[in-house]
């Protein structure tokens, strides 16, 4: 690529940035401004002055760093500056061709920019605000499943002292049954003496069960609660920590169903919801969540660019007699969409259909001349399913068995 641009190294809260006219050749010094309405007006003003130069139209190329680029990007995209984002590995890599690399702010505007000449980059260009919003949705219900997952631990750990074995009389120890049991008897010796209509009554009022389940319920608590033997006496502090955290888990509970219930009905607008739906073993959790990683499906030109970008792409080394291919994956990319893929297809291998792709695909690389481990062959699995998805969007036809 050639032309003049601005190379810009953005940190939190403020950027170093450097004008080329073109390759190897600086238009004044290294600037730092804040990520603020001066600091930005600085570097539109530097703009004009680049363009009033060249006379050519001038693009902005900067590193990708999370949420420290979106106020950058917001700018840009206002005041309609073609732009492109380079993946700090690419700049890393690129800093270390030299012979003496350092990594100082003021150098970093120079290695993006070499970035930009030697390099095919895709302009950045905005997603509908559908896709946006999903995405920052699922980042917000990832957040809180791992608020979930601590409040369970703890709450198993304290459950462990005050009523042990507990969960283990439940399916789900988190059901409404379960809690509603614990609020009100919290420790064994608080319902040993209780009557099963009594409990029964409890259950009855505070969840939606019918009273014939309620009572069966009842007896098998008070049964098991004549039978074991707690690691504290009711008047303790675990006991009052046990309700704290309870409610702790109902709030966050009621949180994620919510949030995954908002995710699901703004999903339901985009036609590709519904092709990734159809896939077995997807339902409308994984189905909203994936397709809030993978945004747009249109921006990708080709099924190594998605590929690509969830990171499942092969990492190859070659040297001398050594191949280098079959080694591990890349993980260069949207972790999060390969999590998510990856239960997608440990879904899909548990249903064992015969004539489901994923599932002969996952025999063939199982019974190859070399087998694959099982975690190994569901990775390649993995890749095989995110290409059934490109190929089912573009094409808008449904997963094919």
């Amino acid at each position: 690529m050639e032309g003049p641009i601005i190379s810009i190294d953005v940190s939190n809260g403020c950027s170093h940035f450097r004008c080329f006219i073109d390759r190897n050749k600086a238009f004044g010094k290294v600037h730092k401004i804040k990520h603020d309405v001066d600091g930005f007006q600085y570097l539109l003003d530097c703009m004009e002055r680049l363009n009033e130069k060249t006379n050519e139209e001038v693009c902005v190329v900067y590193e990708a760093t999370g949420v420290y680029t979106k106020p950058l990007t917001r700018f840009l995209n206002k005041h309609k500056v073609r732009h492109y984002m380079v993946n700090p590995l690419q700049a890393a890599k690129m800093r270390k061709t030299d012979l003496h690399s350092k990594k100082t702010d003021k150098n970093d505007p120079n290695s993006i920019a070499k970035v930009y000449y030697d390099k095919d980059l895709y302009e950045y260009a905005d997603e509908e605000p559908i896709y946006h919003t999903l995405r920052v949705m699922n980042r917000n219900y990832e957040d809180q499943l791992d608020h979930l997952r601590k409040y369970k631990v703890t709450f198993q750990n304290i459950l462990c002292i005050v009523f042990p074995g507990y969960g283990s009389l439940f399916k789900n120890p988190y059901c409404d049954i379960a809690l509603a049991i614990l609020k009100k008897y919290p420790h064994p010796d608080m319902i040993r003496n209780k009557k099963p209509e009594t409990v029964a009554n409890y259950i009855e009022k505070h969840t939606c069960h019918h009273k014939d389940s309620c009572l069966k319920w009842a007896v098998k608590v008070i049964e098991y609660a004549n039978k074991t033997y707690p690691g504290c006496d009711k008047d303790e502090i675990e006991v009052i920590e046990l309700l704290r955290i309870i409610k702790e888990l109902e709030v966050c509970i009621a949180s994620c169903d919510t949030q995954l219930n908002e995710m699901v009905q703004l999903a339901e607008q985009l036609p590709n919801y519904f092709l990734i739906l159809s896939i077995d073993g997807i339902g409308p959790n994984l189905a909203c969540r994936i397709l809030a990683e993978i945004g747009d499906i249109k921006r990708f030109g080709n099924t190594k660019q998605l590929i690509s970008y969830a990171g499942i792409d092969p990492h190859i080394s070659q040297s001398g007699d050594v191949d280098g291919l079959h080694l591990s994956i890349s993980k260069k990319g949207n972790k999060r969409l390969r999590c998510l893929l990856y239960l997608a297809v440990t879904c899909n291998l548990r249903l064992k259909k015969e004539n489901d792709p994923i599932q002969q695909f996952y025999k063939k690389k199982k019974q190859q001349s070399v087998p694959l481990k099982p975690k190994a062959a569901r990775v390649a699995c993995t890749n095989k399913l995110l290409r059934i998805i490109y190929g089912m969007c573009n094409n808008g036809c449904s997963y094919q068995k």
